[in-house]
This record gives C-alpha cells, sequence and structure tokens, in this order.
C-alpha cells in the first residue's frame, strides 16, 4: 500500500521547543510502532502507516496532512452542498480526521445536524479511534452548547443497516491490504507516492509562525454569527484547542522566551518589549509557553470568553525595565529592590558563604 502521510517538521511543536511534551500524534495513532520520537523529532515507519488521518486531527500545529485529501478543501466543499452525513465509506478517510474546530464549523456553517456514520468502526482494524471521534464530538458539542446553537454533531451507526454499503465495503476489501481493511476511502484515490519527510531548513521561530488554517476557518463561522458573545464563557478545560492565560507579574522577568518560541504568535512583545500581549485567538494549546518559562510564571486561565477570543489582545504584562545598581544590565524593576535577580542570587551566595565560614 503507498502511504499518503505528510509531515512537515517545520510546522512542529518540537521545532519551537525540542523538549515539547506534545505527543499527540503518537498517542492517537492506532497502529503500534507507527510514530515515535526520536531524539526530539517525530519519526514515522512508513511500512506500517495506514494514513487512517487520526494524526492530522490532533496535532495542534497542522503538521501532517494526507496526500489526495485537502481537509480545508473538503469542508469548503462539504458545507456547500445539501449532504449532511460524514463516513468513510463515501466521502472521506476516518472521521477522526476532523478536529472539534472543522466539527464546530461544519454545523455553524451548515446550520444543521452533521450525522457522523461509525457504522463501520466496530469491524475495522483501526476501530479504537471511535473514542476519539466521540471525544471530538463531544467536545465540540459543548462548545455548541455554550454558544446556544441548537444543532450538533451526531454520531449514529447508519452504514450497517444500508445493504449497499455492505457490497461497498466488500468490494474496497478486495482491493485493499488487511492492515487498512478499515480504511476504505483510500481505495478510491489514485495511487499517490509514498511518505516524504519535508526537506529540512533552518527555521526561524522567532519570525516564522504557524498559520493554521481550520482556526481561520473557526473565526469566519463565529464572526458570521453575528451573535453577542461577550457573556459566553467556555471551560478551558474542556476545549483542546485554545485557552486563555494570566501572568504572576511579579516573578516574570520579561526575559522574552515564552512569546519567541510560540508557534503560532499568540504571546508577542508589546510597545518597546515592555508589555507581553496574547491573543486567544491564535492560541493552540500547546502549552509550550508554560514549559519554557523559567519562572513558572505563566498559568491557564479557568474560563474563556468568546468575545475574548474574537477580537481582544489582552496585556498579561508590564515591566518597567532599569539597570540593576551593581552590573549595571537593564531588569525588570518590582519596587523592591534595585539589584538584577542574577546580583540578588549572587549576594546571597556570597552571605550563605560567609556564614558556613563563621
Amino acid at each position: 500500500m503507498n502511504n499518503r502521510l505528510q509531515f512537515d517538521f517545520n510546522s512542529c511543536v518540537h521545532v519551537y521547543f525540542k523538549d515539547s511534551g506534545c505527543r499527540n500524534c503518537i498517542d492517537v495513532c492506532p497502529v503500534e510502532d507507527v510514530l515515535y520520537q526520536e531524539d526530539y523529532r517525530i519519526k514515522l515507519n512508513k511500512e506500517n502507516c495506514v494514513s487512517c488521518g487520526a494524526c492530522v486531527g490532533v496535532c495542534p500545529s497542522e503538521a501532517f496532512s494526507l496526500k489526495g485529501f485537502d481537509l480545508q478543501g473538503f469542508y469548503e466543499s462539504f458545507v456547500s452542498q445539501d449532504k449532511n452525513l460524514l463516513s468513510c465509506k463515501r466521502n472521506l478517510p476516518c472521521l477522526s480526521v476532523f478536529n472539534p474546530e472543522y466539527i464546530i464549523s461544519m454545523v455553524l456553517a451548515k446550520n444543521q445536524d452533521i450525522i457522523f456514520d461509525t457504522g463501520h468502526c466496530e469491524s475495522c482494524f483501526v476501530g479504537s479511534l471511535i473514542e476519539i471521534i466521540q471525544k471530538n464530538v463531544d467536545e465540540a458539542n459543548y462548545f455548541l452548547t455554550e454558544l446556544g446553537v441548537k444543532n450538533r454533531a451526531v454520531i449514529q451507526k447508519i452504514c450497517s443497516a444500508h445493504e449497499e454499503n455492505k457490497n461497498l465495503r466488500r468490494d474496497f476489501l478486495k482491493n485493499f491490504g488487511k492492515a487498512a481493511a478499515g480504511i476504505t476511502f483510500w481505495a478510491l484515490v489514485p495511487k499517490i507516492s509514498s511518505f516524504e519527510e519535508e526537506e529540512e531548513r533552518k527555521k526561524n521561530i522567532v519570525t516564522e509562525k504557524v498559520d493554521i488554517k481550520r482556526r481561520k476557518t473557526l473565526l469566519e463561522n463565529l464572526i458570521s454569527l453575528n451573535a453577542e458573545l461577550s457573556q459566553v464563557n467556555i471551560n478551558v478545560d474542556k476545549v483542546s484547542f485554545t485557552s486563555d492565560k494570566w501572568i504572576d507579574s511579579y516573578r516574570c522577568t520579561n526575559c522574552s522566551v515564552c512569546y519567541n518560541v510560540c508557534p503560532t504568535g499568540a504571546l508577542k512583545a508589546g510597545e518597546e518589549r515592555l508589555k507581553i500581549l496574547f491573543e486567544p485567538k491564535l492560541c493552540i494549546k500547546c502549552k509550550i509557553c508554560h514549559e519554557v518559562c523559567p519562572e513558572n510564571c505563566l498559568h491557564l486561565k479557568e474560563t474563556l470568553n468568546l468575545d475574548t477570543f474574537l477580537k481582544k489582545t489582552k496585556i498579561l504584562a508590564e515591566h518597567v525595565m532599569i539597570p540593576c545598581e551593581e552590573c549595571m544590565v537593564p531588569f525588570s524593576y518590582k519596587g523592591d529592590t534595585t539589584l538584577c535577580p542574577r546580583c540578588r542570587e549572587l549576594d546571597k551566595e556570597i552571605k550563605d558563604l560567609l556564614k558556613i565560614e563563621e
């Protein structure tokens, strides 16, 4: 079987912070030893990959894609047609390819329930992905409920009740390998060259940020609602794709690491680099900023206001920089001392040594 999975390493969050804890693609893969991590790079064992697309759905930075299946193009085509049924036997690979953002967008754009046909999941080689499909649908429906939208994403076992689809499945399996028995969509796609990893190049992570297509789609659909969203608050723990943040301003040293490594530019510097700004609409909840913060001063808020999500750039921290009275290196002045943290620590170490000698 020719492998259709593509991986753009330059879009992976591990490029922005090699020790990122993100393992979404590895954790979701239904086939053992297909995706793994070598040093900090995500690697693919292409011999075993069945191109189900689950990794496409869970990757926060859209580093994965499938040759022969344009996810954004499919979305645009789907919402322009009357049909509301999504099935791996009719028009796409595994339903796990859709993350909650696309599910929300499809429901909003079509203004009707979207049916996810899971009728073949029980007999599918990668049928374990039904749990991921259910999770994504539940998350999307939570978001829609908080929006006050009546339509939902609905999981139904439809195909198992249609003889026509049973016959189609038998025909597909004749043309497909055992390992991909459940991913029959690919039997309809012309053969395409095997997996090729994006040629590595040096990337300036400070200036080159990732552009998330599905986020633009979601934002467009939320704007088109013309709804009053200032009173709509989303529980951050219940959504996987964005967040709201706050900074412990006293602990923050304005070191700039958090916004330099942010993959999307959701965190950025403000005027003369004296402010740290945050745009929730760009956040992909990769949590790299939390992982790199040397002072552990970045935190998730419990809720995200949707009006803020759509329209606001927040000031998370403001700094007054003064030169240290000893080393003259500028530092963030908190009003309590004119020594920079480094000199304060050095003074403490010297005092401790003097106590030992006494």
